[in-house]
C-alpha cells in the first residue's frame, strides 16, 4: 500500500458489496484496480474466483502484468479470470455453448468475414429499384448499431439511417439472412459473443465458471453498453461483489452505443457505495482549473473537483485567429517555438473534433518538412471520398485519364473492372469522351441498372465544364450531383463524409485554377506525405495529430486544440437536446487533461462555405470560462471581425 494515497488505499481495501469508483482523468484507476486484485488475493482469494474485464487487450494484458508484479507469482495471476469483455465471453462460450444451440467449435467471425458473409446475404437477396444498393459494410454496422445500442433494427434505421429507410424491407431481409446464415455455420460475430454469453447467464446461472467467480472488478465502466451492463449484474446477482471503476466526465462515446446511464445510476440501482480518486498525477493546477471549469456546467454528472500534485505553470492560452490557415501556421510556430525549448515532437499531440480539421494543418506541416503521425485514420487527402470526388476533377483536366476514369466508373452499380475497361477503351478509340445517348458504342456497354446514374454522371460532367467554375464549385457539382448516391451507399458515416467534402471544396477555394490545385494535392498532399511516411519508419520524434475521440488514455507535455467554433466543436448535431451538447463538453473535457504541462487552444473566427468567407461565432466552450483560467491572444486580422462576432455573417473580403 505504500505508492497508493490515502483515497486510493480505502478504495483498495473495501470489503464485500457493490462499489462505484469515479476516477478523475490521471487520478491513477488503473493502480487502483490491479492494487485491489493484489490485495484480494493476499487476503486468500483464489485468483480464479476474480474477474478483471476492460476494454482493449493491451489493458487488460498491462493489469495482469501489474498483479503480477505485485503478487510474484505467476503461476497464481495465471489463474485470474481476466481480459476483454469479447475474450471473457469466449470463455465462457467455449465450454457451455451448447446450453445457446452451438457447438464449443465455433468459429469466431472478426470484422472482415463478417462483411464477408454480409455481402453473400446480399448476393442471395432480391433487391428492387435502380439506387445503389448499400456497401456490405454498410449494412454490417447497421446491424451491429442496432445490437449495440440494444434497439430494433426498424427503430435504429429510422433513426440514425434514415436515407437507407427506402431499402428497409431488403435490410430486414438481409438482417435475418445474416443471422440464420451464421447459426448454420457455427458461427459467431463479436456481438454474438456477448448476446449468447447474456442468454447464457440468464438460461443458466447455476454454471459452475459463473459460481466460481465472487469478485468483479471493471475498468473504464462509463464505456459499457446496455448488453455489457446486463451482463455484470447477471454475474454479479448472488455475491454481489462488483466494483465499477470509471469517469462520467470521459463518456464520450454514445455515438457507438456506450450508456451513460449505467454509471449515472450505477449507486441506485445497486444500493452501492460511492468512491471519488480526485488528486491528480498528470496535469498541472492551471489545466486542471480549466477542465474543471469547463465541466461544471454539465448538469448530468457527479460532482468531483480535480486537484494536482504538480507545481503551476501558465494558463491554457486560447489564439483567435482569422482562419484555418492562419491557424496552422500559428500551430507551426508554436510547436516549433516548444521544440526550440528541448520538448520533442513526440511529447507534442494536436486534437480536434473531425478528421477534416487537420487537412490544411497537414500540408503545412507537409511544407516546413515536420515528421507527424495521423492516429485518426487515413491522411485526410488520402480517404476514399476525398480521392472519390478528386477523381472526377482530373478527368475533367484530362479526359483521357484512365486511372481516374477507373475509380469514377466503378462508383456506378453494375460496373466492375471489367465494365470499366471497356468503356475506357471506347474513349480512346474515339480519341473523345462523349457521354451523350446517341454514342451507340459507349451506351450498349452500359449495365442497365447504372442507366440513371450515367444520365446523372453526364449532367454532372456537363455543369463542371460550365464556363468560370474554379476546382472549389467543380467538387460542390459532383457532392450534390452523381456523387451524392454513392457517398450515401458506400459509407456508414455519409454525413460526417459529406461534411468534409464541404472542407475540401472550402481548400479549394484559394485556387481559381485546376491545374494549379490538382498539381499541389499531387505535389504536396501525395507525394510530400508519401515521403514523410517512409522517413518517419524510423524516426521516433513525430508529432502526433489525432481526433479527440482517439485519444482517450494518451497524453503529452503541450496539447493544441484546433478548430474551436460554434458548430464545429460543438458540433453542430450535438447543440440539442441537452444530452449531446454534455457529451461534447465532456469531450472538450478529455481534449484539456490530455495535456500535462501546456494547452494551446484555436478559435477560427472565418470559415469558407462555396468560396465565400462566413464568420462563426468561438466556441461556446470557450466563450463560458471564467477569464481567470486563460489566457487570451488575438491576431492582428481578427479585429476587424468583432463588430460581427454576435451572428453569423457573410463578410466581403479581398483576398
Amino acid at each position: 500500500m505504500s505508492d497508493l494515497n490515502p483515497h486510493q488505499q480505502t478504495i483498495v481495501e473495501h470489503l464485500d458489496g457493490p462499489a462505484l469508483v469515479i476516477a478523475g482523468a490521471g487520478s491513477g484507476k488503473t493502480r487502483v484496480i490491479t492494487h485491489r486484485v493484489a490485495h484480494l488475493i493476499a487476503k486468500g482469494v483464489p485468483p480464479g474466483a476474480i474477474l478483471m474485464v476492460t476494454f482493449t487487450n493491451k489493458a487488460a494484458a498491462e493489469m495482469v502484468q501489474r498483479v503480477e508484479a505485485l503478487v510474484g507469482d505467476s503461476k497464481m495471476t495465471g489463474r485470474l479470470i481476466s481480459g476483454t469483455f469479447h475474450s471473457v465471453a469466449n470463455r465462457f462460450l467455449r465450454r457451455y455453448a451448447s446450453v445457446v444451440g452451438y457447438g464449443n467449435n465455433f468459429s469466431i467471425l472478426d470484422d472482415a468475414d463478417s462483411r464477408d458473409m454480409v455481402k453473400a446475404v446480399i448476393a442471395e437477396t432480391e433487391i428492387k429499384g435502380e439506387r445503389k444498393f448499400p456497401a456490405a459494410a454498410v449494412v454490417q454496422n447497421l446491424i451491429s448499431g442496432a445490437f449495440n445500442r440494444h434497439m430494433p433494427l426498424e427503430a435504429y434505421l429510422h433513426t440514425d439511417y434514415p436515407w437507407l429507410t427506402d431499402f428497409e424491407p431488403e435490410l430486414l431481409a438481409i438482417a435475418e439472412g445474416y443471422r440464420v446464415k451464421k447459426r448454420n455455420n457455427n458461427a459467431m460475430d463479436f456481438d454474438d459473443l456477448l448476446a449468447n454469453w447474456h442468454k447464457l447467464l440468464e438460461l443458466r446461472p447455476d454454471i459452475e465458471l459463473a459460481r466460481q467467480i465472487r469478485y468483479i472488478l471493471v475498468d473504464e465502466y462509463q464505456d459499457t453498453n446496455r448488453v455489457q451492463a446486463e451482463i455484470l449484474e447477471l454475474l454479479a446477482r448472488e455475491h454481489r461483489n462488483l466494483m465499477v471503476v470509471g469517469d462520467d466526465a470521459q463518456s464520450i462515446y454514445g455515438w457507438r452505443g456506450a450508456d451513460f446511464r449505467n454509471i449515472l445510476d450505477f449507486p441506485e440501482r445497486f444500493g452501492s457505495v460511492v468512491y471519488k480518486l480526485e488528486e491528480n498525477y498528470r496535469s498541472t493546477p492551471n489545466i486542471l482549473d480549466f477542465a474543471n471549469a469547463s465541466i461544471n456546467y454539465n448538469t448530468a454528472q457527479f460532482t468531483k473537483n480535480l486537484r494536482s500534485i504538480k507545481p503551476a505553470l501558465v494558463p491554457p492560452t486560447v489564439h483567435h485567429v482569422y482562419d484555418q490557415y492562419e491557424e496552422a501556421d500559428a500551430v507551426v510556430e508554436a510547436l516549433l517555438g516548444y521544440y526550440d525549448q528541448d520538448i520533442p515532437l513526440s511529447h507534442m499531440g494536436v486534437l480536434y473534433r473531425s478528421h477534416a480539421q487537420s487537412a490544411t494543418l497537414q500540408m503545412r506541416l507537409s511544407e516546413r518538412g515536420i515528421p507527424f503521425v495521423v492516429r485518426s485514420g487515413i491522411k485526410f487527402f488520402e480517404q476514399a471520398h476525398i480521392k472519390d470526388v478528386i477523381a472526377f476533377l482530373k478527368v475533367v483536366f484530362n479526359p483521357l485519364d484512365e486511372m481516374a476514369w477507373l475509380r469514377v466508373l466503378k462508383l456506378l452499380p453494375g460496373v466492375g473492372n471489367k465494365t470499366a475497361q471497356r468503356i475506357i477503351a471506347v474513349f480512346q478509340d474515339q480519341r473523345a469522351v462523349r457521354l451523350s445517348p446517341e454514342n451507340d458504342a459507349l451506351v450498349k456497354l452500359i449495365p442497365k441498372k447504372a442507366s440513371t446514374h450515367w444520365a446523372e454522371l453526364a449532367a454532372t460532367f456537363k455543369a463542371m465544364l460550365a464556363e468560370g467554375l474554379g476546382p472549389a464549385e467543380m467538387i460542390e457539382t459532383v457532392r450534390h450531383g452523381a456523387y451524392r448516391d454513392s457517398l450515401y451507399a458506400s459509407f456508414d458515416n455519409p454525413t460526417e463524409r459529406d461534411g468534409e467534402l464541404a472542407y475540401l471544396a472550402e481548400f479549394a477555394s484559394r485556387y481559381r485554377s485546376l491545374e494549379r490545385f490538382l498539381a499541389q494535392l499531387a505535389l504536396v498532399g501525395s507525394t510530400v506525405l508519401r515521403d514523410h511516411e517512409e522517413e518517419q519508419a524510423d524516426e521516433e520524434d513525430h508529432l502526433t495529430l489525432t481526433t479527440i475521440h482517439q485519444a482517450k488514455g494518451l497524453e503529452w507535455d503541450v496539447v493544441f486544440i484546433l478548430g474551436l467554433a460554434d458548430g464545429k466543436f460543438p458540433h453542430a448535431r450535438s447543440l440539442e437536446p441537452v444530452e449531446k451538447l454534455e457529451e461534447e463538453r465532456r469531450l472538450f473535457y478529455v481534449a484539456a487533461t490530455r495535456s500535462m504541462r501546456y494547452l494551446e487552444l484555436y478559435v477560427p473566427l472565418v470559415t469558407l462555405t462555396n468560396g465565400a468567407p462566413e464568420i462563426c461565432r468561438p466556441s461556446r466552450f470557450v466563450e463560458e470560462l471564467p477569464a481567470h483560467v486563460v489566457a487570451v491572444e488575438k491576431a492582428s486580422r481578427v479585429e476587424e471581425l468583432q463588430p460581427y462576432l454576435g451572428t453569423r455573417a457573410s463578410l466581403s473580403v479581398e483576398w
